[in-house]
């Protein structure tokens, strides 16, 4: 609203990891919790200078408006850094009209309104959570956070299920699983449950049956993509499975994004003959944060197209 950008960062990570984000990002301005000031303050690089705002409850207390100055739709909005599993992190960059293409598409797809509620599962680090948060929060709908020592514990996500009546599940397959063998093992039915979204690792064949076992109003959906494509780019709704099927299928392009199955020369590849994946249109982003050697080899302009 204020027209900067955000860049989550996972408190859990190693101290030298952190002050490497943080020197990276340029940050200039830090929104923590009190427990975890004195952490910042340590970690923080002598190069960046940034203000800490340590929010508690006490903060409610002191409303400031905002003005009306709001932010160009190529403006960048968040810099998610990916986990860096094969060298350094690469900070992708996403602008507001990205985000909010893939975020209005699924709120139109899947009827998202002000009675919806998410269980929000996934760390503020990992783009799950801009759907999460922007997306109900545009529609009129609530997030649900669990207890931070209980964030991975399936009986405390239950309760809140049960409590808060969520009924929109956002999550990579491997989560859901455990949420679904628990209420199996428990006979507890997610009544309210009506949209499971699950991507970013393979889905087991069998888990979208096994899911409408214990929540028989849920439609189940099959949603990829990268980072690097505001959320997510395909989808498929899985209404029926076959056992013999060694996957889930991937599916198709989502509103105002592309998807191409391409060979070593870009040329399309033919029904059933192997080649890169490549996704297209207004969801791509910025590019990698201050590293445009990388994003040159990454984001393409097509010869032809």
């Amino acid at each position: 609203a204020a027209g900067g950008a955000y860049l989550p960062i996972d408190a859990g990570l190693p101290e030298q990891r952190i002050r490497y984000l943080l020197e990276q990002g340029e940050v200039t301005q830090i929104i923590t919790q009190p427990w975890l000031a004195e952490k910042i303050a340590s970690v923080t690089p002598a190069a960046v200078h940034p203000v800490v705002h340590s929010i508690d409850d006490t903060c409610l207390s002191d409303v400031t408006t905002l003005g009306q100055s709001l932010p160009d739709p190529s403006d960048l909005a968040y810099v998610i850094f990916t986990s860096g599993s094969t060298g350094l992190p690469k900070g992708v960059m996403i602008d507001h009209r990205g985000a909010v293409n893939t975020i209005l598409d699924v709120n139109r797809r899947f009827d998202i309104g002000a009675a919806d509620r998410a269980l929000a599962v996934s760390a503020l680090n990992f783009d799950l959570s801009v759907y999460d948060i922007f997306g109900l929060l545009a529609a009129g709908g609530a997030v649900v956070m669990p207890e931070h020592d209980r964030r991975l514990d399936p009986t405390h996500w239950l309760d809140l299920i049960e409590q808060h009546r969520i009924t929109v599940w956002n999550s990579v397959p491997a989560l859901m699983k455990l949420l679904v063998d628990h209420a199996a093992d428990t006979g507890a039915k997610l009544a309210h449950l009506r949209e499971v979204i699950m991507s970013g690792d393979w889905i087991p064949v069998a888990l979208p049956q096994q899911i409408r076992e214990v929540a028989p109003q849920a439609r189940v959906t099959s949603m990829g993509g990268a980072t690097e494509a505001s959320i997510w780019s395909i989808l498929y709704p899985i209404e029926a499975t076959d056992p013999a099927w060694s996957s889930i299928p991937y599916g198709k392009a989502m509103v105002n994004q592309s998807f191409h199955v391409l060979n070593s020369a870009l040329e399309p590849c033919p029904v059933w003959v192997n080649g890169g994946l490549y996704i297209g249109g207004i969801g791509l982003a910025l590019g990698y944060w201050r590293d445009s050697q990388k994003t040159e080899a990454a984001f393409i302009t097509h010869p032809h197209t």
